[in-house]
């Protein structure tokens, strides 16, 4: 299918089914989220709720971490499209049984064994889009995906505040459930190509060899590194705009929640805007460069150029802080923040692509999920208890000096010029 690239992304039968699930799909993961919080505070009260809450978000961070990078290794060795399904599935059952729980520790088992099916679906789906679209529309398609993410981010607490104001909060579960039954219908229907297959018998030498690959692949080239700790300047941005927005807007500023939901649309917008300019803009810097080496050269150009505006877009929005922003102020610096978010997060998956090999992809990419997912490990903890002790703004300011230290460190870890050379295999 990726051998003769379509003339445009959306006659692409499978990439428009693989999209239309991914938005699907997120948009009720986004709804659970809000859900859970109100299940959660139905069940323990309002300050135990809270903590439940931050309990299940670390238990999804941790679910990540521990099951992405086996799920590479089975994403390299099995039918993807077959992997996607089962996981659609798995989740779907997993929230039907959500609402009948009659204790904390069911919550927290759930939603660790959510998010651990997560872990095998999102490496997976990641590694198939350079698969499905070909070399001439990855970035469009990768754009896209990051609008999908930003459309979640706009539309769940909309649908979660008409679902729970029409039927009640379980019935945001159930919604979910659906979403994830609509999303593997649609997969099924789409033709995912088939890694190739792994000579080497899977045995629990291989294995281990095989579950540090992608970070290997990650490490050793230095684009990839660079990626990765401008994904710490990422997850240390969005920390700040998911842990502190609230207390921020209602205590300092005295607004309410309307300001609030206002503010964080705004980082949203701010994204997906971004992320669609990027695509337009890539289109036309990369038109004509049909040699591979030529098209790589020029991925790398403007893939560290984005990288580091992303860094110092992050950091820079940050350090007004403490003169304490009205609220008109602080939306524009959070859709710059989301601005800054699609810099990092597009270029990355771009050059994930470009330094692996299609057959070694779900290893890479799960753990880029992994990495990733680690860094907001320790930005949520670290934030909110900076907030706690310095208060909102001072938390700004120097959240926002440290994203420009790190954005320094990545530049100082320059990429090697020369011509493109792929990973070797597992």
């Amino acid at each position: 299918m990726n051998a003769t690239a379509p003339l445009s992304l959306w006659r692409n039968r499978s990439f428009v089914l693989l999209f239309t699930a991914q938005i699907i799909s997120l948009v009720g993961s986004g709804a659970t989220t809000i859900g859970l919080a109100l299940f959660a505070y139905r069940m323990a009260g309002a300050g135990a709720g809270t903590a439940v809450l931050g309990n299940a978000l670390t238990l999804r961070i941790l679910a990540f971490l521990i099951f992405s990078q086996p799920a590479g290794v089975l994403a390299d060795r099995t039918n993807r499209k077959a992997i996607l399904i089962v996981s659609d599935l798995l989740r779907a059952a997993l929230l039907l049984a959500l609402p009948f729980a009659t204790a904390l520790w069911h919550i927290y088992a759930l939603i660790f064994l959510l998010n651990a099916v997560t872990a095998f679906f999102t490496p997976t789906y990641e590694a198939s889009v350079p698969a499905v679209v070909g070399e001439a529309h990855l970035v469009q398609a990768l754009s896209l995906s990051r609008v999908a993410v930003d459309v979640e981010a706009v539309a769940a607490p909309a649908a979660a505040a008409v679902i729970v104001a029409l039927v009640g909060a379980q019935w945001v579960f159930w919604f979910d459930a659906f979403t994830y039954l609509a999303s593997a219908s649609l997969v099924t229907f789409a033709v995912v190509p088939v890694a190739t297959q792994t000579a080497q018998r899977l045995s629990l030498r291989t294995f281990a060899s095989e579950i540090t690959h992608g970070s290997r692949v990650i490490l050793r080239e230095a684009s990839l590194r660079q990626a990765i700790i401008l994904s710490f300047v990422e997850a240390t941005a969005g920390a700040v705009a998911i842990v502190t927005t609230v207390a921020y807007v209602r205590d300092v500023l005295g607004r309410g929640e309307t300001a609030v939901s206002m503010v964080m649309a705004a980082v949203g917008l701010g994204s997906a805007v971004t992320a669609v300019v990027l695509s337009w803009l890539t289109g036309r810097y990369e038109r004509g460069k049909s040699e591979k080496a030529s098209l790589h050269a020029t991925r790398h150009a403007w893939g560290r150029r984005a990288l580091l505006a992303g860094g110092l877009c992050l950091g820079g929005v940050l350090l007004p802080g403490i003169l304490i922003p009205p609220l008109a102020v602080l939306a524009v610096l959070w859709a710059i923040l989301g601005a800054g978010q699609a810099l990092v997060a597009i270029p990355s998956s771009t050059l994930l692509a470009e330094h692996s090999f299609p057959e070694e992809r779900g290893k890479v990419y799960a753990a880029h999920f992994a990495l990733t997912h680690a860094c907001w490990l320790v930005t949520y903890p670290v934030v909110g208890h900076a907030a706690a002790r310095w208060g909102t703004p001072w938390t700004f300011t120097v959240a926002g000096v440290a994203c420009l230290l790190i954005t320094l460190l990545a530049w100082l870890n320059k990429s090697r010029r020369g011509p493109h050379v792929h990973s070797p295999r597992a």
